[in-house]
């Protein structure tokens, strides 16, 4: 016989327990209701760590500010005020012209960047510094090269290589 006095029953343990908080079940990913994060409250008391600035800015505004610095250039006997940054670009230069490997690495690497065509107006100085019998040894070779790949007999693959899906006139 069933009891009409529910104190002992399982709902009963449960104080002030509206209709919603019955029908919970506590289980993985369902944690007890008094475990639960807030509304309006932060999860992370703490909150996270701050990031330290990045450095990468304060970086590159001491070099710009490096590279407008004025320096006294001497040329001769006359002095030159120019930025660190033409300074630079003008000792690159010198070390290019006097055969720097890397110089010329570096060069190179600038003036592409920048789009600075290095052999413009140069071509012509090139052709005049080749000898008229260099230039004929240099030709007399290109052409030699091109008569080899122009005249290379083309390949024939052997008949049993050849393609047998052809049909035969008669259409079969």
């Amino acid at each position: 016989m069933p009891k009409e006095n529910n104190e002992c029953s399982p709902d009963s343990l449960l104080a002030g327990a509206t209709a919603s908080d019955k029908e919970y079940k506590v289980g993985p990913g369902r944690p007890p209701k008094e475990y639960q994060f807030k509304p309006g409250v932060s999860g992370n008391p703490k909150g996270a760590k701050r990031k330290a600035p990045p450095i990468a800015l304060d970086l590159k505004v001491a070099l710009e500010r490096a590279l407008d610095k004025p320096v006294q250039l001497k040329q001769g006997e006359r002095q030159q005020t120019v930025s660190m940054a033409v300074a630079g670009i003008e000792q690159l230069v010198a070390q290019y012209a006097k055969g720097d490997r890397y110089a010329r690495r570096d060069l190179v690497t600038l003036a592409d960047k920048l789009g600075v065509d290095l052999m413009a107006g140069h071509t012509k100085a090139i052709e005049n510094a080749l000898a008229p019998s260099n230039q004929a040894i240099l030709l007399a070779y290109l052409d030699r090269q091109f008569d080899t790949v122009r005249q290379r007999p083309p390949v024939l693959a052997p008949a049993e290589l050849l393609d047998d899906d052809t049909y035969d006139q008669k259409g079969s």
